[in-house]
């Protein structure tokens, strides 16, 4: 009998299975391509929300505490540089010997307290506000006897904790006559740094926008995140009206900030035109509020 014989495949069964492979190859690599897209885009996004974040959170650790009445020092036109007068530390005051202020002061963070750029101290006046006296000489060792006059109306020290300066007495200098009238004893008292804010050209990324803080006593200046879109900026909320408002109002009227910080990614990612911008707005409000 003869062997039987061996069938291969036909050209036509080869050129099909070609066609058919090309056609699931194709497909295979525009979803690898538009998967890759994708998590590129999504990365955009997440470094665009990043740099929103960053800007948001050195913002609210200067911010939190801003008194509502004086604590806005400076601003300009379209939002973009502003300056405000941020507590460090609190206390009390023991006595005034001059133009000195001998002061207790409570708990605080070691590092801020050891950071440069003293502008000067603010006192809690009975009707709610303060008064704010400028010095350029930087708290010394105070006087203990201030602070240890009399039986029953001595100041009670906070003991320090954990590298704290609290239960220090701590000296400071004011012009003569800039607290009229004189303060009592007891009276809640800040020290306090002129910080600066500005939207401005990027050190880091050139070409781009980045928000810079300069401790105004001292000129130290940083970076603190980069890029953000131009649109970037703070508005102004004046007294008891809503929206916040762009135009500057009277700097003793303004009551908290609405943060506009619109980040943005560093590069463009693939199918963009542009780099990607995360749209964050949030608020916040002085402290001390009297009115």
């Amino acid at each position: 009998m003869p062997p039987a014989s061996r069938r291969g495949f036909t050209l036509v069964e080869l050129l099909v299975s070609l066609v058919v492979a090309s056609i699931i190859g194709a497909a295979m690599v525009r979803m690898v391509l538009s998967q890759a897209r994708f998590m590129d885009q999504q990365e955009a996004w997440r470094e665009a929300r990043s740099v929103s974040r960053g800007g948001i959170n050195r913002l609210l650790s200067d911010l939190r505490a801003v008194e509502a009445s004086g604590g806005l020092r400076a601003a300009a036109a379209g939002g973009q540089d502003f300056t405000v007068r941020v507590p460090y530390a609190f206390g009390v005051l023991c006595g005034i010997s001059g133009s000195i202020y001998t002061l207790s002061l409570l708990p605080v963070d070691a590092t801020m307290y050891a950071e440069s750029g003293y502008t000067g101290f603010a006192v809690r006046r009975p009707n709610g506000t303060y008064t704010y006296a400028a010095s350029n000489m930087l708290p010394v060792v105070g006087t203990v006897g201030l602070c240890m006059n009399g039986l029953y109306d001595s100041i009670v020290v906070v003991p320090a904790y954990n590298g704290s300066p609290a239960g220090t007495r701590v000296n400071v200098v004011a012009t003569a006559g800039a607290i009229v009238p004189a303060p009592s004893r007891g009276s809640i008292v800040y020290l306090y740094r002129d910080i600066r804010y500005e939207f401005k050209a990027s050190a880091a990324i050139p070409g781009r926008i980045g928000l810079w803080r300069t401790m105004v006593s001292t000129g130290a200046t940083e970076e603190l995140a980069a890029p953000f879109d131009a649109t970037a900026r703070v508005n102004f909320y004046n007294l008891d009206a809503t929206p916040a408002q762009a135009a500057v109002p009277p700097l003793n009227d303004v009551r908290g900030l609405e943060l506009v910080l619109n980040g943005m990614s560093e590069r463009t990612p693939s199918g963009s035109a542009a780099p990607k911008t995360a749209n964050v707005t949030t608020s916040v409000f002085f402290e001390n509020r009297t009115d």
